[in-house]
């Protein structure tokens, strides 16, 4: 008897942020076909979704960008003159200014999703498919087909050829492969906005210009970061208890926590006026970020076959390293190249169904044994960083830490924050 043939089934990849667009476009180059469920209701941008502003690293990001068709349009769009970091401590000193010369381009979160979701067939995405749960069924082949995806819609999907959960830090994929979740690093982000007519705009403009300012000192962090156009982001960061609500707060619960940070000494009380004066004028409703990361021990999880996971489904961390949606495309990267690799796109049919199984577990185990690598070290580096960002002397810590590495630009002494460095 010949053996069975296949016509192989989609790809489904769950969560359609830019880790798991990214891979759909690379899917989609390498003519392997894919689903993607968003829990998104459309592509309208939300409070959840709306994020701030992505540096996007030349061997990581841009490299996926550049093999999935899509780095001259990023070009086009991309900030290349954002990278700029101003950084003082909390009695307002300039200490340094860096990053002019490196080649990590801004690009709004917002932005970067569309220009993926535009390289993308719109029938392959399943708009207000958030995953309820996915369970094994009584099958027996050993393979993605044993499950089925039920959605928070009340609709169920099966039969699929493998797979990805490319769904964030709280991942309905995850539990298949580990029983990791994740950890309260202690830490919370606060952040509000700064726009045009903001009294602190042209502070914002003078200090952050199209790139970053940073103030880092005494347990605590201010930022503020030019977003599209040209508003801030502006964001604290702090120790906090985990049970701070991550949805918007009232008008009436910002004010609250505002008069209360500049107020106590507990907070930004001591700080400099001239910082102080941008959490005073910041724009609300804030939200808290409570930061989490998933152990670095849970990085090493035995193969289980038709599953996979990218980005912070895999190795959730802080963002202090900056490196996290470069990682997360960097995984669609690796994770597409390893597919096509060893389960050529263009054998639609014809092939024998066993090994197409057996080479797709071929690219899953070298993905992944690439990818456990490259988060251990990447969620090691973030956990350095939590104690290293929130010290008493954070910013000069920092500035010899990167002048020790990579020889920054100072600004050749300390200055006045109200002045200009450069």
């Amino acid at each position: 008897m010949a053996p069975s043939t296949i016509t192989r089934a989609p790809i489904a990849i769950i969560g359609g942020g830019p880790c798991g667009l990214t891979f759909a476009r690379l899917l989609e180059i390498h003519n392997i076909d894919y689903v993607v469920y968003e829990r998104d209701i459309d592509a309208k941008p939300s409070f959840i979704n709306q994020g701030g502003t992505l540096d996007i690293h030349a061997s990581s990001g841009q490299q996926a960008l550049k093999e999935a068709g899509l780095f001259q349009e990023f070009k086009k769009v991309a900030r290349w003159d954002a990278s700029r970091v101003y950084m003082q401590n909390p009695t307002g000193t300039v200490k340094a200014v860096f990053g002019e010369d490196r080649n990590a381009p801004e690009i709004d979160r917002l932005h970067l999703r569309k220009l993926l979701l535009d390289s993308i067939p719109a029938h392959k995405i399943y708009w207000g498919h958030g995953v309820e749960s996915i369970e094994k069924e009584a099958g027996n082949t050993n393979t993605a087909a044993d499950y089925v995806i039920r959605f928070m819609n009340g609709t169920s999907a099966s039969g699929f050829r493998l797979i990805v959960g490319a769904d964030g830090a709280w991942s309905k994929v995850r539990p298949l492969l580990t029983p990791a979740k994740p950890e309260y690093s202690g830490k919370v982000f606060i952040d509000g906005s700064i726009s045009h007519d903001n009294p602190s705009y042209a502070a914002a403009l003078d200090h952050a210009g199209p790139g970053n300012m940073l103030a880092m000192g005494q347990g605590k962090m201010l930022a503020v970061q030019q977003v599209a156009d040209r508003s801030y982001r502006f964001y604290m960061g702090m120790d906090a208890p985990e049970d701070l609500d991550r949805k918007p707060l009232s008008m009436e619960d910002t004010e609250t926590m505002r008069k209360k940070f500049l107020s106590s000494p507990d907070f930004f009380a001591n700080w400099a006026p001239p910082l102080k004066e941008y959490l005073a004028n910041a724009e609300g409703p804030f939200r808290a970020w409570p930061l989490y990361r998933l152990p670095v021990s849970s990085l090493s999880w035995k193969r289980v076959p038709g599953v996979t996971l990218l980005g912070d489904a895999a190795h959730l961390s802080t963002p202090l390293v900056g490196e996290g949606v470069n990682m997360a495309m960097h995984d669609a990267l690796k994770l597409a190249r390893s597919i096509s690799k060893h389960c050529d796109g263009s054998k639609a049919a014809g092939e024998n169904a066993d090994d197409d199984v057996a080479s797709l577990e071929h690219a899953m185990e070298e993905y992944e044994q690439d990818m456990f690598e490259r988060g251990r070290d990447h969620t090691s580096r973030c956990i350095s960083r939590e104690t290293e960002f929130f010290s008493q002397n954070a910013a000069e810590d920092f500035i010899n830490m990167i002048k020790a590495a990579i020889g920054p630009k100072s600004n050749g002494g300390e200055k006045d924050a109200g002045t200009k460095s450069d």
